[in-house]
């Protein structure tokens, strides 16, 4: 599952069960849609150096609901053409324009920050 994802964060994520089918109120890209398909969202996680437990360090991929929430917010207040799908860390989100192309909203300017998701997580 997401083989090639895992396989850049060194395996330190976490998967869930895929998300439910929805006709949310933006048409999802096929991109996320296949991503979501396999795990509603995804996680990254660290092994903790002293006790060995795994933890969870943060989205890499928001799952559905937070994907909805997020867009939402910032198609209404700052009218973006795309879908949030993650943040940089610092609550500046990353989306997924319909040209495919990923971009950074970061104190009121675009961004471009890849030409696909693949390139993207590479």
């Amino acid at each position: 599952m997401l083989s090639w994802m895992a396989e850049k964060y060194d395996g330190h994520i976490e998967n869930f069960a895929p998300a439910a089918q929805t006709d949310d109120f933006f048409a999802l890209p096929d991109a996320l849609r296949r991503i979501l398909s396999q795990s509603d969202g995804v996680m990254e996680t660290m092994r903790h150096p002293v006790t060995g437990e795994t933890e969870r360090v943060g989205w890499i991929v928001y799952p559905l609901s937070e994907m909805v929430r997020w867009t939402g917010f910032y198609r209404e207040e700052y009218g973006i053409d795309g879908v949030v799908f993650s943040d940089d860390g610092a609550g500046n989100p990353y989306y997924l324009k319909p040209d495919g192309k990923i971009y950074l909203w970061d104190s009121g300017e675009e961004t471009a920050a890849a030409d696909s998701l693949r390139e993207f997580f590479e």
